[in-house]
């Protein structure tokens, strides 16, 4: 997550759907999408991309602490808490590396976007 942003995660993530959502709208309408809505939409999920793999991490080590603390899997036995804590940090693990993939293909759009638009 960007440490000099001051809005928090789940409000940039709203954002970043706002913006898909206006340029899948006009799309939709077939209406022409500028290079500038194009360059913003992906910059927009770039962000988003970037924000969500860096986050997760943090979300695993959150969830590690409630199942210690008590806080989650209190009906469970300390195995099946755990496991299931397991299976929610593989899912996690894996969604920040295709978060990561994301973020470095997005990065490669815009920059050949932005050498197409100024060409």
């Amino acid at each position: 997550m960007n440490p000099e942003s001051a809005e928090p995660p789940y409000l940039l993530a709203a954002q970043a759907g706002t913006v898909v959502r206006h340029l899948y709208g006009r799309l939709q309408t077939g209406e022409q999408a500028s290079p500038a809505d194009l360059c913003r939409t992906i910059g927009a999920l770039q962000r988003l991309a970037d924000d969500l793999a860096n986050v997760l991490p943090g979300l695993q080590a959150q969830l590690e602490e409630s199942l210690l603390s008590g806080q989650i899997g209190s009906t469970d036995t300390a195995a099946e808490a755990w496991n299931k804590v397991a299976d929610v940090g593989y899912a996690l693990a894996q969604a920040r590396t295709g978060g990561l993939l994301l973020a470095a293909e997005l990065r490669a759009s815009q920059r050949t976007l932005g050498e197409l638009a100024s060409s």
